[in-house]
């Protein structure tokens, strides 16, 4: 994975190379974002989907912005030091958070973190996937049946990868576990890298991933596809069902956004979300973002300020009863 996430960082390099275009001196003038470097945060060890977008985002994006893209890679706490940090900084639109669901809107509303969800102002939302359930070939299951069945006749041996507790990973299994009535052990490993290494390495037996992170193994045949936790099957891997197709009603699409600070001026966040517009409708972009089995579903800062509102919002009435 770390060896084709840096083919593709080159690649990226060198397409951007070719592609630069300088801004005319009347746009610069005209710009609310400082002159200066946009730090761009990736809460998540590198090796996981975030960072391999992350990379894609910074090579590309740059020519959009008017001002250098710099990947900032900044793990621990399950992605919380990175939050709290972005949450603290000058709101100025020169540093950034690569955003989720499980970091922008469910944690700080069940946890007590370093910041709050009201903390962040929504600048534009880049893609959403599912999450694949996949296992290694040496399992003694192929199907998601199979490996609930496993889990139920074998309640103490079913060890999974899981990222951090209310993370990605972590709230598909229990939601698998919910729907299924049955019990096995999560390890949190932090992101979606290290479990994937623990997973290929037999010291666990299933793991639920963004195709970025898992695609790769499914198609050398390293990894087994159980389901998928979309209402479709995913067009690149459609041998691999749903989990409502398999009776399991579990449904979970993780997006992925670019977070300010609160307090970032407007006319910041309109800038910021009409260059990450323009950069997902970059066909180099594209291609390079279809190169890890990823799409683009973007949403500009205000479609995404009032997702963002009704999530935060239905998250609050499932997990406190609000």
């Amino acid at each position: 994975m770390i060896r084709k996430y840096l083919s593709l960082s080159l690649a990226c390099s060198a397409m951007v190379g070719s592609m630069m275009a300088s801004f005319s001196t009347a746009h610069a003038n005209e710009s609310a974002l400082p002159d200066e470097p946009i730090r761009f945060v990736t809460p998540y060890p590198a090796g996981g989907s975030h960072s391999l977008h992350a990379g894609i985002i910074t090579a590309v994006g740059e020519q959009f912005m008017g001002q250098p893209l710099v990947s900032v890679i900044r793990g621990g706490g399950g992605g919380a030091v990175a939050a709290a940090e972005v949450a603290r900084s000058t709101p100025n639109g020169t540093m950034l958070l690569f955003g989720d669901p499980t970091i922008n809107s469910l944690r700080p509303q069940v946890e007590q973190l370093p910041y709050k969800a009201e903390d962040f102002v929504a600048v534009a939302r880049i893609n959403y996937s599912p999450a694949i359930f996949v296992t290694s070939p040496d399992q003694p299951f192929e199907s998601i049946g199979e490996f609930v069945d496993y889990a139920k006749a074998n309640p103490d041996d079913v060890v999974y990868s899981s990222d951090n507790r209310n993370g990605f990973t972590y709230t598909v299994f229990e939601m698998l576990k919910a729907t299924a009535d049955v019990n096995m052990r999560g390890v949190e490993l932090g992101g979606g890298g290290p479990a994937v290494t623990q997973l290929l390495g037999g010291n666990t037996m299933a793991y639920a991933g963004d195709p970025s992170v898992v695609g790769e193994h499914l198609e050398a045949g390293t990894l087994v596809g159980l389901c998928v936790t979309d209402t479709v099957r995913f067009p690149q891997y459609e041998d691999i069902p749903t989990c409502q197709e398999e009776g399991y009603d579990v449904v979970f699409q993780f997006w992925r956004g670019v977070m300010a600070p609160a307090g970032t001026p407007d006319a910041v966040v309109a800038e910021l979300s009409d260059g990450f517009r323009r950069m997902t409708e970059d066909e180099g972009f594209l291609r390079l973002i279809g190169k890890i089995g990823s799409g683009i579903q973007f949403l500009g800062h205000e479609e995404f300020a009032e997702a963002l509102n009704k999530e935060q919002a239905a998250m609050r009435a499932a997990y406190l009863g609000e």
